[in-house]
């Protein structure tokens, strides 16, 4: 199959720029291999197992295509009805789902629980096929146990990586959803932390003071580490990984984890 622009335009945009928070940095998606030791896609370990469902056939087709010819990646089904796609999921118990956009966010929520639930595959990951508008939207993504989403219309060898990153135990958002704006000191469009109205404008990270291991601690927190994970990365012990993650949550003005990962894609952190 051609590119994943072609196969964009032919389908006439079936899946509406699947899309979301950018924990993935758009620039220098991992290669396959890249995670955890002993996580699917390492050199030398089994190949990663993908499972498709999705309702229109030639994007299905072309996702295989791309999947396919990515090192370490083999998918193992298919099904364009996620209630039918439970039997086939339970048998092949794959890595990754990759979950095409169904009629509502509920509906594909809903279709994670049940994917993931007894009578499917419990250990996989899922990716939603599909726009998030906001962060919040972004947050019942990951509380209902899938791990992100990504677009069609990204360059292949970054599909290949989004999935790669998620079978790893990252989470992937790609690209980041809107930003709310709120006005600040009479400016409209003043860029202001996600939350209540009112709140300060958002530091930029030069204005912000973090120090260098705070930054490096930021970008390991975008790929969707834990703290122990993070600190094995930076060699770090995991209560330092706690002191810093909570001094730079403090001095960019996040108040949690999620909101800090996005605070670093929209600023270049984790690229």
């Amino acid at each position: 199959m051609g590119s994943v622009a072609a196969l964009h335009v032919e389908i006439d945009n079936p899946l509406d720029l699947i899309a979301g928070a950018q924990l993935l940095a758009e620039a220098g998606a991992p290669a396959v291999g890249a995670g955890p030791a002993g996580s699917p896609g390492l050199p030398g370990r089994a190949a990663t197992r993908v499972f498709l469902v999705e309702r229109h056939p030639v994007a299905s087709a072309g996702l295989r295509s791309v999947l396919t010819a990515g090192p370490g990646l083999t998918v193992v089904g298919s099904s364009s009805d996620p209630l039918r796609a439970l039997d086939a999921v339970r048998r092949v118990r794959p890595d990754v789902i990759l979950l095409g956009r169904g009629d509502s966010l509920e509906a594909d929520l809903a279709a994670v629980l049940r994917l993931r639930g007894p009578d499917g595959a419990p250990d996989a990951r899922v990716l939603l096929l599909r726009r998030v508008e906001s962060t919040a939207e972004a947050s019942r993504i990951l509380f209902t146990g899938a791990s992100g989403c990504f677009p069609l219309d990204l360059a292949e060898e970054q599909i290949i990586g989004a999935v790669a990153l998620a079978a790893a135990g990252g989470s992937v958002f790609l690209p980041a959803p809107p930003t709310a704006r709120i006005p600040a000191s009479g400016l409209p469009g003043s860029p202001t932390l996600p939350g209540l109205p009112g709140q300060r404008p958002e530091l930029l990270p030069h204005d912000a003071g973090l120090t260098r291991r705070e930054r490096d601690v930021l970008a390991q927190l975008a790929r969707g580490l834990s703290n122990a994970e993070i600190g094995r990365e930076l060699a770090l012990a995991e209560a330092t990984v706690k002191k810093h993650l909570t001094q730079a949550m403090r001095k960019i003005g996040q108040s949690d984890r999620l909101r800090a990962a996005l605070y670093a894609h929209r600023h270049g952190l984790a690229s």
